[in-house]
């Protein structure tokens, strides 16, 4: 897993809270995607985005194909609402994923979204464009 702590016990309470995320996970988006760590279950439905406690406002992940069924912040009962921007009726491109996280469900080392997908993760790796 490409994230700030090791899948051992090296901190317990935030690999209790964040488990699903870090233990039996797939590396997660290629580059380019999302800024930071991700991590991916094993039947590819759920993706998990992990950025930095200190994070303020808007989380943004880009060229995702796959609709989002749900989202919520790792650990908590709270649940967050994506905004799509830019995708355009007629064209195959992806607009850009944005979620905003209020501060108070931070985690103060690393907060984890997960996001739940319509069908196994799909990204778009084309130009954009009309081709």
């Amino acid at each position: 897993m490409a994230c700030c702590f090791k899948g051992d016990d090296t901190n317990p309470p935030y690999n209790k809270k964040n488990g699903e995320a870090i233990f039996g996970t797939l590396p997660g988006l290629p580059q380019g995607h999302f800024y930071g760590p991700t991590t991916l279950s094993k039947d590819s439905m759920t993706l998990y985005l992990f950025f930095p406690g200190q994070t303020v406002g808007n989380v943004m992940l880009k060229r995702l194909i796959n609709a989002i069924k749900h989202i919520q912040v790792v650990g908590t009962a709270k649940h967050l609402w994506p905004k799509i921007v830019g995708k355009i009726s007629w064209s195959p491109v992806p607009g850009l994923v944005f979620i905003d996280v209020p501060q108070k469900f931070n985690d103060p080392l690393m907060t984890v979204l997960k996001l739940e997908l319509d069908k196994p993760l799909q990204l778009y790796r084309g130009q954009g464009g009309l081709n």
